[in-house]
């Protein structure tokens, strides 16, 4: 216990000394629409996630329809959900093409347990090979799902590939997972999974066994951020957090997470907000940025850019130009 103690205070010594200002520049808004799966072009996107290989731009993100499970949509193609999860490419992150399906809902069997939703999907590279990991489940019949019933929010899937365009192979269920369920793949080798449940929590993964349909989370979860803003004495808290990511920038690591705000004078708008905690190891201690919301917008990725810095791809949402659309900025980190 002394130890830990100890620990603990030369790490916030630590961010005392070293502590940033991240900042989202004025987002670049490539003109994005896609017409894949859909009955007239769209522009709308949720949830998108860039990775660069070589010197393309990858693309997936959450298509529309955005809904659950409703009865009232299911004569509809693909059930009334989403159509699956489309690949898009770019070699300037302004002009995009389709590249392919990675999952496509018409083309699974009906008994598949991911047929339906496909929410949040990412590409991780991870020592080599490329991992693809969504949320989905399927609206035909409760017991198809894992756990015998339609998931309120789906369930976490993850498949295998050896190039970034896939196949994606020994798509598996990760018991004990949620909805936008991320990967981060350390230096060490040790790979973990940061699960939103309200608040955010973390364990390690071992993927070693996908391509014989095992995935095991390890360990008990651990609570490393919370929804209440209480530890940074901000009164404004958020409903609850989602869409984490991880990603090592030098020595440190940033925990990026998307808020759901509820203005009081407009109860039924959501704000969308983007939220940062700094720590030392994937497992913590975690400290949050002081300033609670970082920017509007979220749902965020990062990715390496066009001049060798990071940069964040996330969907818009300022009510103004760039409300809903894929939005693209240099991270800047400023010393204070």
């Amino acid at each position: 216990m002394k130890y830990d103690l100890i620990s603990f205070i030369v790490f916030l010594l630590t961010l005392l000394t070293q502590v940033v200002n991240l900042i989202a520049a004025n987002p670049i808004i490539p003109n994005f629409k896609y017409t894949e799966g859909q009955t007239e072009p769209r522009s709308e996107v949720r949830d998108p996630c860039i990775i660069r290989e070589g010197d393309t731009y990858y693309l997936v993100f959450t298509m529309y329809p955005f809904r659950n499970r409703e009865e009232r949509f299911l004569h509809e193609p693909n059930q009334g959900g989403s159509p699956g999860i489309a690949l898009y490419s770019s070699k300037d992150l302004m002009k995009w093409k389709f590249e392919n399906w990675l999952v496509k809902s018409s083309e699974l069997p009906e008994n598949c347990p991911y047929k339906n939703r496909f929410w949040a999907p990412e590409i991780h590279k991870i020592s080599g090979k490329f991992y693809l990991i969504f949320t989905a489940d399927n609206w035909l019949k409760k017991e198809y799902n894992p756990a015998g019933t339609w998931g309120t929010a789906g369930y976490a899937f993850v498949g295998v590939a050896n190039k970034v365009t896939g196949p994606y192979e020994h798509i598996t269920y990760i018991r004990g997972a949620a909805c936008d369920t991320t990967l981060f793949g350390d230096t060490d080798g040790k790979t973990y999974a940061f699960i939103p449940r309200g608040n955010i929590d973390v364990q390690e993964i071992d993927l070693s066994g996908l391509e014989r349909g095992e995935v095991k989370l390890l360990g008990q979860p651990k609570r490393i951020v919370t929804a209440d803003n209480s530890d940074i004495g901000v009164a404004a808290k958020p409903e609850y957090l989602e869409g984490p990511w991880c990603v090592k920038i030098d020595s440190k690591y940033y925990l990026f997470y998307a808020e759901i705000y509820r203005d009081k004078k407009f109860p039924d708008w959501l704000g969308y907000w983007t939220g940062v905690a700094y720590a030392n190891h994937p497992l913590g201690p975690w400290k949050k940025d002081s300033r609670g919301k970082v920017f509007l917008g979220g749902h965020l990725s990062v990715f390496d850019g066009p001049d060798g810095r990071p940069w964040l791809c996330y969907r818009g949402e300022s009510g103004g130009p760039s409300h809903g659309k894929l939005c693209v900025t240099p991270l800047e980190l400023q010393e204070k």
